[in-house]
């Protein structure tokens, strides 16, 4: 049986990635046809030059020192964020949070995808890296929170011990980029035609599922691209506001 496809291209480090996902399934519980539709997971990666292993900086000495202003400024603007994620059930704590690489969680949601687990896969790791304060570029950590959704260990340590996948990151961003011009995440692309740049509203959502659902069951996947709606993101340079 063929389903409507929702596009998302997002990155485990992306507050409102977690928090637009929160939404999302409010919007799709609401939604009558939610077993039509699919959930396709790509991967944008907002700091790639992070180092392999975690360090012990705060995320507002991290903050501070890439975007130029102060911790004090940097805990102020991550408050905001907290308070917004409480609003949707999500109990953020950038106190313990660690600054991560995450590529190998995002390699570990391309695994995943392969048994049909990616949305199980993202999931796990927001929690583990916003909510728990867990280090998401450690392999232990990978390693369990993959076991956890039903992965074999073996495949996770072949994975990791591998380039597999990189090659999928990079064309993913590629393609986002040159092809759909993104610049904020979370980005969705509903049945190839409407787009939301950034977490907005669960009516929104709905709204906006509504009609690309619509559009699908009449004609398909659309082939041009529609309006593009705004609301909270973090840009392709790592700035959330």
């Amino acid at each position: 049986m063929s389903k409507m496809k929702i596009e998302i291209w997002s990155d485990i480090a992306c507050p409102y990635c977690y928090i637009g996902k929160r939404k999302l399934e409010k919007a799709l519980e609401q939604f009558p046809h939610r077993k039509s539709v699919e959930l396709v997971w790509h991967s944008y990666e907002l700091d790639p030059d992070l180092l392999e292993q975690a360090t012990n900086q705060s995320i507002y000495s991290y903050f501070a020192k890439k975007y130029d202003m102060t911790e004090d400024e940097a805990r102020i603007t991550q408050a905001k964020v907290a308070k917004l994620a409480k609003e949707v059930g999500l109990n953020y704590d950038f106190d313990k949070l660690i600054v991560a690489n995450t590529s190998d969680a995002l390699r570990l949601v391309k695994l995943a995808n392969e048994s049909g687990l990616a949305t199980e896969a993202e999931e796990v790791l927001f929690d583990a890296y916003f909510v728990k304060g867990w280090d998401i570029s450690a392999r232990n950590v990978l390693i369990e929170l993959g076991t956890k959704i039903g992965l074999k260990e073996t495949d996770i340590s072949a994975m990791l011990d591998s380039d597999k996948y990189l090659a999928d990151i990079k064309k993913d961003v590629e393609y986002s980029e040159n092809e759909l011009n993104l610049e904020y995440i979370p980005f969705y692309v509903f049945n190839g035609k409407q787009i939301v740049q950034g977490s907005i509203a669960s009516e929104d959502y709905l709204k906006v599922l509504n009609e690309a659902y619509t559009e699908w069951e009449q004609n398909g996947v659309s082939s041009e691209k529609g309006e593009i709606i705004t609301g909270q993101s973090c840009s392709i340079d790592g700035v959330c506001s």
